[in-house]
């Protein structure tokens, strides 16, 4: 194999290209890349710290609807008793209510009762002494006597 002088100028000038490359293209290259992996590592970390505080968050929600869940049962838990409460609170006191209209009632109907009676009395009095004046002024006989207890009856 002969090396001759064209292959060994091709050899120098990439010896040099080489060089050139290694001494200013391959160190900004580098950064770059190095940049590069750097935010790829960083992002990738965003994302880890990211899905733990999207765990963490949804932990903390599952936590907070649980305990809004008693919080909402417990106050309706609180409503029902208060509404029975005041459901029995309304009876009792119209029971109270019926009691004392139909105490107030009975009362009425017996007043009524004796003003009735009372009436009824002093119209029964009135009629004896009716009949008693008229027996007196005639003669009384048996059928005078039926007559006039008829009448008073018919008035009655």
């Amino acid at each position: 194999m002969d090396l001759n002088l064209t292959l060994l100028g091709e050899m120098i000038t990439f010896g040099m290209l080489v060089w050139f490359m290694m001494k200013y293209i391959w160190p900004p290259f580098m950064r770059v890349l190095e940049e590069r992996q750097k935010k790829i590592a960083d992002g990738l970390e965003a994302a880890e710290r990211g899905k733990n505080d999207l765990k963490i968050a949804q932990e903390q929600v599952k936590k907070q609807m649980r305990k809004a869940k008693i919080e909402a049962s417990t106050i309706l838990d609180k409503a029902n008793k208060q509404a029975i409460s005041f459901v029995e609170e309304g009876k009792t006191n119209a029971q109270k209510e019926r009691n004392k209209i139909l105490a107030q009632a009975d009362q009425d109907i017996e007043i009524a009762a004796n003003k009735a009676k009372n009436s009824l009395q002093k119209q029964t009095v009135d009629l004896v002494m009716a009949a008693t004046e008229k027996v007196l002024q005639q003669k009384v006989d048996s059928a005078t006597q039926k007559k006039l207890v008829d009448e008073m009856i018919a008035k009655i």
